[in-house]
């Protein structure tokens, strides 16, 4: 592995990154089973924002996209047009007002020299009141072609404020459900289709275990990685072709052929890191981030060829 070259001129049109970091992008593939579900329709959903939630989650399935390509077509459900998913639904919203009282301090003895000094005080109680908000959102994928159920997930959130005479309440009750059906809506546009990133990872510093020439190398590229990750990544692979990479290295390395898409060289530096002592806990997360990326891209070569014959 010493001796690998990398492909890192895939960077050299990247913006610049945050200090010390390179940027991974990439996406997290669906968790329900939708690769072949091509046309998709939402049902209104039941309840007050029925109408208003399905517009919300049909916008943002149709808005769903990889490599550049729709991920779904969006087929109106009033139009009888043939579909391979239909998604129903309910919303709920619910609010409870209770009073409470709390307590607060009261000044019942002044300082005669200066009024504004209080020498005695007692807790009074003041009526404030509790209000309890819950939103409440299912969301059901039906397959047509079979009538299987490929995914269905309750989805709720709760909120609680107290405002008294002194203290008012930080949102009001539209303003909590329209935040809760909206972070729901997402949350179900997750699950069915995948969801892209850009992670800026910092890199290792650690230059401990190279000869005073490649440490400072490594530190030059280090700080390449604020205006030029392309050369930062050149830099740290030129090393590998006279010495043995450290941990650190072998890191840095990985992010770079990570942020290149060569993912078998990635997990392969990863591991290399992992074997010379590395503690760094971005390593486990790369790994599993790739293992996410290659479901997502394998998921979408077979979708591409149904997407074709449709």
């Amino acid at each position: 592995m010493r001796f690998m070259l990398l492909a890192v001129t895939m960077l050299c049109g990247a913006a610049p990154v945050a200090a010390e970091t390179l940027t991974i992008q990439g996406s997290d593939p669906a968790s329900a089973n939708t690769n072949d579900l091509i046309r998709i329709s939402v049902d209104r959903f039941e309840g007050e924002d029925g109408g208003a939630v399905a517009q919300q989650l049909e916008a943002a399935l149709g808005n769903a996209q990889f490599g550049g390509r729709p991920y779904f077509r969006i087929v109106a459900p009033e139009s009888g047009a043939p579909i391979d998913g239909l998604v129903t639904g309910t919303t709920r919203a619910s609010v409870d007002e209770v009073p409470v009282t709390e307590k607060r301090k009261k000044c019942t003895d002044y300082d005669p020299a200066d009024k504004n000094k209080c020498v005695k005080e007692v807790d009074v109680d003041i009526r404030c009141r509790r209000r309890t908000i819950a939103v409440t959102t299912t969301a059901r994928l039906v397959a047509i072609g079979d009538g299987s159920v490929r995914y269905t997930r309750p989805l709720s959130a709760r909120d609680q404020q107290t405002w008294c005479p002194d203290r008012a309440a930080s949102r009001t009750v539209d303003d909590y459900i329209d935040w809760a059906q909206r972070d729901q809506v997402q949350a179900i546009r997750r699950d069915l289709a995948p969801t892209g990133y850009s992670l800026d990872v910092r890199v290792d510093e650690n230059r401990k275990g190279l000869a005073k020439p490649a440490a400072e190398a490594f530190k030059e590229a280090i700080r390449l990685t604020k205006s030029d990750p392309a050369a930062a990544c050149r830099t740290w692979a030129g090393l590998t072709r006279d010495a043995e990479p450290t941990a650190a290295l072998a890191f840095n390395l990985g992010l770079c052929t990570e942020t290149a898409g060569e993912y078998d060289a990635a997990v392969d530096w990863y591991g290399q890191a992992q074997r010379l002592g590395s503690k760094n806990r971005d390593i486990g997360e790369g790994i599993a981030r790739i293992d996410r990326q290659r479901r997502a891209l394998a998921d979408w070569d077979a979708r591409k060829r149904l997407m074709g014959a449709n």
